[in-house]
């Protein structure tokens, strides 16, 4: 070794260090300075880098042992990643098969890449390192860098112009998280063809419901030609077709050729149901808001291209949305489930579901800005004082609504439970909360009221859209034989909220909510079934459910 130490080992006794004193020192210098971690993170990151190795190197097997000595850990650990690593793959279809070789991840090309995508951006996000590492995210906002395990740092900036000439050419800005979609997909599909991965499903040639628009056959095809330039490679027509479904997924804003076909109408009919749906069951008219159908279309028609060839996206915000707005995404997940049902279209997951509700969110606050705020201005005495006030404070804030003008002396015979603003000249003795200001409505004045105005919009923010559960019972149903709950159920029907917890719904006539708790290898697992007339109920249930796994948690 570099330091000239020596290890005498004997067997029952131990082993033995011969080193000078420097020896140790330095030694000890080197051991300090390394990082000894078994927690969670640590152990996870392990994972994903193994997990992400396997994916990359299909065409190579890889040994316990070796994996072993790379991370310095025991088989045991290695065998315990590779268990997790195998039931992860499970969700891309793909396996991890095992011989006398070793071990290395197999199944269609399509779902490698398509799990490559999925892990690379979702580790790049966990694991900063692995941004560096892959080159997953944009060059500048996203800190896109040296993936050397992929591609050299040139390759990647080839096809950030790439592009780049793209946009230009359609004159559109491809925003996240499409371009980093796009962009590690063209990376993906480059490494696996130099590696000899290539995609031969048929299937993707001969599908008859592809919609060819002219325009973006053109753009692929020179996308094509400029990578099998580049790299000296030749890129299947399979490959193309793969190429030019994404380019049609990535949410492009410019005008297609005007076609009546029910395609076209898909999109618009999808929209305008999930927005009547949603209105029903938060009790809000979003059909009324300006600009949500048309933005929420321009949405969903490259997401109906994402759902329809299996193109995963997958939103940052994701586990926020999942704090902070848990009941509303479980009801815009249901409503999703309801129109996709009905569309024949399969499920999206939960980082479109998450995606769609932002558009329902931005939909709350342009009905909360618009609401007035009802005012009544005080004075102690004076019609002129309470007036000019009055007309200074309508003129600063456009959304004031002076309801009332009045004297102090007057104040006993008002109702003010229904006022969302007092502002007054002099100090009331009342109950309700107030501002005090002066006639001419200085800058400070100013401050305060714009203050306030907005903590009535937080709190107007907090109940829109949101519904109480009401007087909804829940049975209580404990089984312990699959077989039972299988009569019951159909899987079409339900709807995973995450590890063991699902909805069941079923429209008719009768209105109930049942928490089957199935009992399986010491693991319960939660169904809550809800039959439900109108979709005012469900709100009701899902706000009841809710509150169920609330309890439960803590």
């Amino acid at each position: 070794n570099p330091l000239g130490i020596t290890i005498d080992r004997k067997c029952g006794v131990g082993i033995k260090l011969y080193c000078t004193s420097k020896q140790l020192d330095q030694l000890n210098n080197i051991l300090n300075k390394m990082e000894f971690s078994n927690n969670v993170d640590n152990i996870d990151e392990r994972r994903t880098e193994i997990f992400l190795t396997l994916l990359i190197n299909t065409n190579q097997f890889t040994t316990i042992q070796k994996l072993s000595d790379q991370y310095m850990v025991s088989r045991t650990s290695i065998i315990n990643d590779l268990n997790v690593i195998q039931e992860k793959l499970q969700n891309y279809n793909l396996e991890l098969t095992k011989t006398s070789k070793g071990t290395k991840v197999t199944g269609s090309e399509i779902n490698i890449r398509n799990a490559l995508v999925s892990i690379i951006k979702k580790s790049g996000k966990l694991y900063p390192d692995f941004i560096e590492k892959y080159q997953s995210l944009r060059h500048k906002e996203l800190k896109l860098d040296e993936m050397n395990t992929m591609i050299s740092k040139d390759s990647v900036t080839f096809f950030e112009n790439l592009l780049n000439e793209l946009e230009n050419k359609l004159k559109v800005v491809i925003n996240e998280p499409y371009y980093t979609n796009l962009l590690t997909h063209l990376i993906i599909m480059t490494n696996r063809i130099l590696d000899g991965n290539c995609i031969s499903d048929n299937v993707e040639r001969k599908d008859d419901t592809l919609t060819i628009n002219e325009k973006m056959k053109d753009c692929t095809i020179d996308l094509i030609r400029k990578i099998e330039k580049k790299f000296n490679i030749i890129i299947s027509d399979e490959e193309a077709v793969y190429v030019y479904k994404y380019l049609t997924s990535i949410g492009l804003k410019y005008n297609y050729p005007y076609s009546e076909k029910e395609s076209d109408l898909l999109p618009e009919n999808f929209t305008r149901d999930l927005i009547d749906i949603l209105s029903q069951m938060s009790g809000v008219n979003y059909s009324s808001v300006v600009g949500l159908f048309e933005k929420l279309m321009l949405h969903v028609k490259p997401m109906i291209n994402r759902t329809k060839y299996n193109i995963q996206i997958k939103n940052p915000l994701l586990s926020e949305f999942l704090r902070e707005f848990k009941d509303r995404f479980i009801m815009t997940k249901i409503a999703c489930h309801l129109v996709c049902k009905n569309y024949k279209i399969a499920m999206i997951n939960d980082s479109e579901v998450a995606y769609i509700l932002s558009y329902f969110l931005s939909a709350d606050e342009k009905i909360v800005k618009n609401l007035k705020i009802k005012t009544i201005v005080i004075c102690h005495s004076g019609y002129g004082t309470s007036q000019l006030l009055a007309t200074r404070l309508e003129k600063t804030f456009s959304n004031i609504e002076i309801v009332g003008v009045i004297t102090s002396n007057r104040l006993q015979g008002i109702d003010l439970n229904n006022i969302d603003l007092i502002v007054s000249t002099v100090s009331l003795d009342i109950k309700y909360p107030y501002l005090v200001a002066s006639a001419f409505l200085n800058e400070v004045d100013k401050k305060n009221i714009n203050n306030y105005i907005e903590t009535v919009f937080q709190n107007r923010r907090k109940v829109l859209g949101q519904t109480t559960a009401g007087d909804t019972p829940v049975e209580v149903v404990k089984i312990k034989d699959m077989k039972q709950i299988k009569k019951l159920i159909s899987k079409e029907n339900l709807i995973s909220l995450g590890e063991n917890i699902f909805i069941y719904i079923l429209s008719g006539k009768v209105n109930s909510v049942t928490e089957f708790i199935i009992l399986k290898e010491q693991k319960e697992k939660y169904i809550f079934s809800i039959a439900y007339s109108d979709y005012a109920y469900l709100s009701r249930a899902v706000r009841k459910i809710t509150e169920v796994l609330k309890r439960c948690e803590e």
